[in-house]
């Protein structure tokens, strides 16, 4: 290997760590945020039955043939749309990836939404497509939202992998974004299921 291919993928790891360490507030912290306002939620979909594969996505709206919500999935989405509304945190606009797992996950939690193909899952896409896929994330991480409310995205840990460098783990996670506009964002933290 060359110096120079080192050089970069010294400046990858270094950018991987720099993201997964900007977002250090804690749940607690994170709560008081979205109850303020104006920020941007990015939940990973919630759990899924593995026993399931994505064997045909030409039909989004064919959910037989992908990897659908588990039943603990639905049970921690239903927990997470509890705590939001009693908690009193505003949301807005919800968008969801077409993939069946998003928006079984917003329709439980949220129950109103926008499907986004610009939002479907990278790991799936040509080089020409995740281009696209992840400009349109930048776009919409950085974007604040109307009103004093808190926007929700809701999607794939690939996408946000590729854009951000964080990875949304475990299932069902919501990394929380605050939007600078033209000056991109800033990654505050996660809240993982179990911390609702």
């Amino acid at each position: 290997m060359t110096v120079c291919c080192c050089g970069i993928l010294m400046l990858l790891f270094s950018a991987s760590a720099q993201a997964q360490q900007s977002g250090t507030h804690t749940s607690g912290q994170l709560i008081e945020k979205l109850q303020q306002g104006g920020y941007v939620l990015y939940v990973r979909h919630a759990a899924t039955d593995h026993t399931q594969v994505d064997s045909d996505l030409s039909d989004f709206n064919n959910c037989g043939t992908q990897r659908n919500l588990s039943e603990q999935g639905k049970r921690e989405t239903r927990v997470m749309k509890k705590a939001i509304a009693a908690l009193g945190i505003k949301i807005g606009d919800v968008f969801t990836s077409p993939y069946c797992r998003c928006v079984d996950t917003a329709k439980i939690a949220f129950g109103r939404f926008d499907i986004l193909r610009d939002m479907r899952a990278t790991f799936y896409t040509d080089e020409v497509e995740t281009k696209i896929l992840t400009g349109f994330l930048h776009a919409q991480l950085s974007k604040i939202p109307r009103n004093g409310a808190n926007t929700v995205l809701i999607g794939h840990t690939a996408n946000l992998r590729d854009v951000t460098r964080v990875w949304p783990k475990p299932e069902g996670v919501v990394h929380i974004f605050k939007p600078l506009g033209d000056n991109g964002y800033e990654h505050l933290g996660r809240i993982t299921p179990d911390a609702w």
